[in-house]
This record gives C-alpha cells, structure tokens and sequence, in this order.
C-alpha cells in the first residue's frame, strides 16, 4: 500500500473512468483503535475542508490515483466530523511522542495499509527515506547509496506507539495519546517537557491526570517546570502545585514573578497553601529551605498499638517512613523510632520507652554542606529539622540531598562522598536508627 505523500495531488475518478479532481487529504477516525481507519477523501477542489467523500464510495485506492464507485453527480459529500481528523493538515510534519524510544520526533509521512475492507494508518515515517520520498527522490537515492554500500534504511514507529500532540489535537482529541502518555515514567516525560514547544508542553501536562502531571513536573530541571507553570492556566497550574510535594511546590513558587506566586498559593486548597507559604519564608541555601514538611511526628503518650493503627490509616510515603519523631506538647522534638523497633515490641508498651532521645538533627538555618555532614557522619537517611526553641519543622531525606548536591556540585565534585550517599539512597528504610 501507499504512503501519504505518494497518493496527495493524485487524480480522482468516477465510476465511468474520468478523473474530475485529484487528492487534497485523506481523512481517518481518531478513536480508541490502535491503527485508525480511513474515512474519507478530501478533494483538492473543495478550499472549506467540509465536502468529504465518505470512504464507502471507493472502488480502488493506491498510489496511482483513487476510482470510486459512483458517478461524479451521485456523490454525497459530507461535512467532517468532530472525531475526525486530516492527515495531511494536522498529521503530517507534526511532532508526536514515540511512546516506545521516548522521545520527540517529526513527522515526515505516514503509512497506510489494507486491512480487510479497511485501509489503515499503520505507522508514521520519521526517517530521513521519507523526506527523499517526498521529493520524488527516494528512488534514485536508494540505489546510489546501495550502489556505495550504505543503504538507506527506513524508520517508521508503528501508530501504536505514537502520541500525537499539537494541532488541532486539544485537548478532547487527546483520549488515545492520554492512555498512552500515562503508561510513561514521569522521568521520561520530563524529559519530552525539555523538547517539546510551549503549546505541546502546556498540551501534554493538560492531558495528563494532576497527581501524574505533578510527578512530571517534580522530575523535571528547574527552569522547565518554571515555564511550564507560567504557561499553564492558572487553575490547572494551581492544581498540579497541590498534587507535588510541599518542597517540591515551594522551590517551583520560589522562582516565579511574586505576582504570579500569590496567585496561585491563592487558588490552592487552604492547608497546602499554608504549608508551602511557610516553606517559602526559609532561605533557600539552608536546611529549612530544603526541607519537606511530610514527615511522622507522634505524642510521647501513645502506644505501639496506637502508632501502628495511624500507620496503617495514613499509609504514609516511603521517605517520610525512615524514622518516627516523637514530639512533646509544644511539638519540640525529644526522641526518634525505628519502624523495626516498633514491630518487635508488645503492643501496649508506650513508645516513650521505645524511643532514642540522642536524635540527630539540624538547625534550621543550617548550610546544605551540613545537612549533608550530619547524614554521612552519623549514617542516616533522613535528618529532622528543628527552629531555635527545639520545635520540628520539617526533615531532609538522603534523596533530596543527593539531587541537591549533584545540581550544585556534579558527582565528579563530590567524588567518594557522593558514593556513600549513593549507597545510602538505594538503601531499604531497614537501615533506619
């Protein structure tokens, strides 16, 4: 079968034989098939984009030209329809997502197949055979570079692994390309959020779910999920900051204009918002200022039982398990648990005994190099952070740290250090004290 570009500008027959126009652009479904069908053709004659041959009225189709079944007078175009898509204005030298390799790529044609009584849309050609193609060079330059021994080889991603973003693509059309985006880790998708252009950036974090959107957006450089928040409607932005991580939101708050920051810490839930406005009055250098607020902090008075049942009701993240903190009334930190103590001991014995009460911790103005001495030095995963009266304000896990230091440093600067939290970061919260 034919490729796109072979069959556009070829004539356009009638039942009798007689060739009355030729081939503008052809026209497929956009549903939830993996490999779209043909539905119709669009005439070079036809400048509204509404008369479509319905596919039915094709008696044969290939890069010859089409022949349709009917006279020219009994043809009964119809508009194009909302689930319906042009391949050449909307599909052709767009950029799509190849879901398989993860990255970025342009369109240059697109392969069609008979299936059945069908024709399909099999794949789309991103190699550099394509653009030859185009030109009506593929030919003469395939047998050239045989004839030296380097062959051309072609590069065609099969439709199913291809996500289209751009055109008139957004963002309803996007029910396929959404299911496939989401089975992507969002450090890959990240990474696409580094090629792609402003309308497909803000495309791509549109369709995907808030808490994916937000993961993404937690795993991406600095400077991208800076302008992806400042692209993004305010509500949707608002949203995604709500979904990540307190210290996450703040350091992606902390390098907008002030302006658009009040905005959007307007637009969040009450609590998130608090919680990210505190984070942001901390200078960003110190250990407040890198520090998350998602930490367990527990009352001396409870019980192993008790503890165990709040475990079990909040179901808390795997960082913010290393350690338990114990806190008195006024909520200053006087001792710290281990998740294997706390399994191993009677159920009605109060954690009070349990506890360690030579904690580990760091002020909360103190350096990032500190917070990083007190985590190597004493061999710990996480280290809380306390303010001048002896209150928990937050932790610094050996995960943070280790982004933190590498984008300051690089892992060439930090040398064996960096290895050792390498090792620690990989750790199982077993390790913890």
């Amino acid at each position: 079968m034919p490729y796109l570009s072979q069959v556009i500008g070829k004539p356009v027959s009638d039942a009798a034989g007689e060739a009355f126009d030729t081939v503008s652009d052809l026209v497929i479904y956009h549903g939830t098939e993996k490999f779209p069908r043909l539905t119709g053709i669009l005439l070079r004659g036809d400048r509204s984009r509404v008369a479509v041959i319905p596919w039915d009225a094709v008696a044969e189709f290939s890069a010859s030209g089409i022949r349709l079944r009917v006279e020219r007078r009994r043809l009964a175009p119809r508009p194009l329809q909302p689930d319906e898509i042009l391949l050449r204005d909307d599909i052709l030298d767009s950029q799509v997502v190849d879901t398989d390799d993860i990255k970025v790529v342009r369109v240059n044609d697109v392969e069609l197949r008979q299936v059945g009584t069908d024709v399909r849309v099999i794949g789309a050609d991103v190699g550099s055979r394509s653009l030859f193609r185009r030109l009506g060079l593929e030919p003469f330059v395939c047998r050239a570079l045989e004839r030296v021994g380097h062959p051309l080889p072609g590069r065609v991603i099969p439709w199913n692994l291809v996500a289209v973003l751009g055109g008139t693509l957004t963002p309803l059309r996007l029910s396929v390309s959404r299911e496939r985006l989401k089975n992507i880790h969002p450090a890959d998708l990240a990474d696409l959020l580094e090629e792609l252009p402003r309308d497909e950036r803000v495309e791509m974090m549109t369709a995907l779910p808030e808490e994916h959107a937000a993961d993404v957006l937690e795993e991406a450089e600095p400077e991208v999920q800076t302008a992806v928040i400042q692209e993004l409607p305010s509500e949707r932005a608002s949203d995604i900051l709500e979904e990540m991580k307190p210290d996450e939101a703040a350091d992606v708050l902390g390098e907008l204009p002030e302006e658009r920051a009040e905005e959007l810490i307007g637009l969040m839930e009450e609590d998130k918002a608090e919680e990210v406005s505190r984070l942001l009055q901390y200078e960003p250098e110190t250990a407040a200022g890198k520090m998350t607020t998602e930490f367990i902090a527990l009352p001396a008075s409870m019980t192993v039982e008790q503890v165990l049942a709040r475990l079990r009701e909040t179901k808390p993240d795997d960082q913010s398990i290393y350690y338990l903190y114990v806190v008195d009334d006024q909520g200053r930190l006087v001792g710290v648990l281990s998740i294997r103590g706390l399994i191993s001991s009677a159920p009605d014995c109060p954690i009070s005994k349990l506890m360690r009460t030579d904690v580990v911790y760091v002020r909360a103005d103190a350096r990032v190099e500190d917070v990083a001495g007190a985590l190597v030095r004493y061999d710990l995963l996480a280290v809380p952070v306390v303010e001048a009266d002896g209150r928990l304000v937050g932790i610094v896990t050996i995960d943070q740290l280790l982004d933190l230091l590498l984008e300051k440093y690089g892992p060439r600067k930090l040398g064996g250090g960096f290895d050792l939290l390498r090792r620690k970061a990989a750790r199982e919260g077993s390790g913890a004290a």
